[in-house]
């Protein structure tokens, strides 16, 4: 049994050690959370309300992450390889996703009405070419959304924030590293995402459509992990402390999955407390020891799930999109959303295995920044190309 969970084990602790420099099972269960609540709320609104925040916590992991090896970079080198951070995000990121933006197109022709392929056509370029979150944002100004309407990419918005937060973010860490003094560092960033918080809450108040998609008001939420990279070790916290911590920020994002729901003016000052409920969890996992939760979130299912999260989260929304089209009456029967979970889980398991690794550890694309990048621009030609054919049908 041991030997078992080891073989388990070891994929992931090598994807995760890539990018933090050490396993961090807590953070792999955020992971599993996190797209849990995500696809608990999609598929069943009415009941997990607030699962929405599960990408709230997404952005504060990608902020720990992502800051956590850039700082890394800095320190040991004094610079960012930004070519080859841009690379390593690529071959991570985009053949899954690219991957599931050709099916939808292929399911388009097959199952949505023609009325509906423009749209659909609009949505695959602008997710191919991460810019879904812009294309929504015009659409909630220039006229209310029909959220009945929004098409099998639109979750591609979050991934669009996400890309641009990369593509920005590694050359302001490399300015803010120009002060010699760790507190102008954290004063700097801090100042960052209190700029954005307060755009956040004023758009909020405003107009809540595109405050959920804008990119400058979502920065404050990848900031929260940014501060917790640069308290490194420092961060240690006794035992006591940590335990509490860590329930309470469990308790935060549980809370705001239950608590919230589309009524409530988010993202604004109530996205708070589901992100800074992972940046608890996250603080209280740095330093040797077991927590409370350790067996339940070190456990392979919980591990496994973390682990295909990101491909989970790509295939679960357009299948909750595109199935009703098949069904009597365009409406999800209990049977067919267990089957859309069984199905999501097994096509993120496959597109992980086969894809996701494949890419992401294919020699020549490791060893040559140039040809990634050129199979990137391929892969959006290809893509938007076959979005067009949607347009021009």
């Amino acid at each position: 049994m041991a030997n078992r969970q080891a073989a388990l084990d070891s994929p992931l602790r090598t994807a995760h050690r890539s990018e933090t420099g050490g396993f961090r099972p807590d953070i792999q269960a955020l992971r599993a959370l996190a797209v849990g609540i995500v696809v608990l709320n999609h598929l069943w609104p009415t009941r997990v309300t607030g699962g929405y925040v599960g990408v709230d916590v997404f952005f504060v992991i990608s902020g720990y992450l992502i800051s956590s090896h850039l700082i890394r970079e800095i320190d040991g080198t004094g610079r960012i390889r930004i070519a080859r951070f841009y690379a390593r995000r690529v071959r991570r990121l985009l053949p899954a996703a690219f991957l599931v933006l050709a099916a939808v197109v292929a399911a388009t022709f097959l199952l949505v009405p023609h009325a509906r392929w423009d749209a659909y056509g609009h949505e695959v370029m602008a997710g191919a070419l991460y810019w879904e979150n812009w294309l929504l944002t015009a659409e909630f100004w220039s006229h209310p959304v029909d959220f009945t309407q929004f098409t099998a990419v639109t979750s591609y918005w979050s991934l669009s924030v996400e890309e641009q937060f990369y593509l920005c973010w590694p050359l302001l860490l490399l300015l803010l590293f120009r002060m010699r003094s760790p507190r102008a560092r954290v004063a700097g960033v801090t100042a960052v995402g209190l700029v954005s918080l307060a755009g956040c809450v004023y758009l909020t108040a405003v107009n809540k459509g595109p405050a959920y998609y804008v990119t400058p008001v979502r920065v404050w939420e990848f900031v929260i992990g940014t501060l917790i990279a640069l308290g490194g070790a420092r961060l240690v916290l006794p035992r006591a402390v940590a335990e509490t911590a860590s329930l309470l920020g469990f308790a935060a994002i549980l809370g705001s999955t239950v608590l919230f729901s589309g009524t409530t003016e988010f993202p604004g000052a109530m996205a708070l407390l589901p992100t800074l409920g992972t940046g608890l969890v996250i603080a209280a996992g740095v330093g040797p020891g077991r927590r409370w939760h350790t067996a339940l979130t070190s456990s392979a299912p919980v591990q496994l799930l973390g682990d295909i999260s990101y491909s989970l989260y790509l295939w679960h929304w357009p299948l909750v999109v595109l199935v009703p089209f098949t069904m009597p009456g365009g409406v999800l029967t209990l049977p067919a959303r267990l089957g859309i979970v069984v199905a999501s889980l097994i096509l993120a398991y496959l597109s992980k295995r086969l894809v996701e690794d494949s890419v992401r550890t294919w020699p020549r694309l490791v060893g040559s920044v140039r040809l990634t990048l050129i199979c990137m621009a391929a892969g959006m030609a290809a893509v938007c190309l076959a979005a067009f054919a949607l347009l021009r049908s």
